[in-house]
């Protein structure tokens, strides 16, 4: 456990370590994209775009702020210095839907200990959802225990194969 974490650690801090006024210089070094503001086919486009607010404004800021192809059109570029802004919500949303079903799956194996299965997952049984939802919480180092231990994973044995 110790080995992921450190290696987790060190991975954050060399994403972390770049500097981003060098990550901006760099950004237009190896890309076919160009400023919009400085494409001939984006500037055809928007002439011959209708002239009334609902094109104007958006093709100033894009001419202002984006980055466009060959085609003319804009495009966004990932790049390191904006990588933290597709990896927090991505890590937020897999967090959210990892206590989702990680709690779902407690509440689930917890009910089958009980004497009446079904009636827990009719009526609620509250104290057992709120055990759940503690152990949702823990979901992803609940989840590497279990597949270090094989609890989370059935023998091949087990795993029925369709005759072809």
């Amino acid at each position: 456990m110790r080995k992921v974490f450190s290696i987790l650690l060190a991975g954050l801090l060399w994403i972390s370590v770049a500097s981003p006024a060098i990550a901006a210089s760099e950004a237009y070094a190896d890309t076919h994209l160009v400023p919009c503001a400085s494409s001939p086919a984006f500037n055809e486009r928007m002439q011959n775009a209708p002239d009334n607010y609902y094109f104007n404004t958006p093709y100033q800021s894009y001419a202002a702020n984006l980055l466009c192809g060959a085609d003319g059109l804009p495009h966004l570029q990932l790049r390191f210095d904006k990588a933290l802004d597709v990896i927090i919500p991505f890590g937020l949303f897999f967090y959210v839907a990892g206590f989702i079903g990680w709690s779902g799956r407690a509440y689930l194996i917890g009910s089958n200990r009980i004497a009446k299965p079904e009636e827990a997952e009719i009526f609620i049984d509250i104290v057992l959802a709120i055990k759940a939802f503690t152990q949702g919480l823990l979901w992803p180092l609940l989840a590497v225990k279990e597949l270090t231990t094989s609890e989370l994973t059935a023998p091949p044995s087990e795993v029925s194969v369709s005759p072809r």
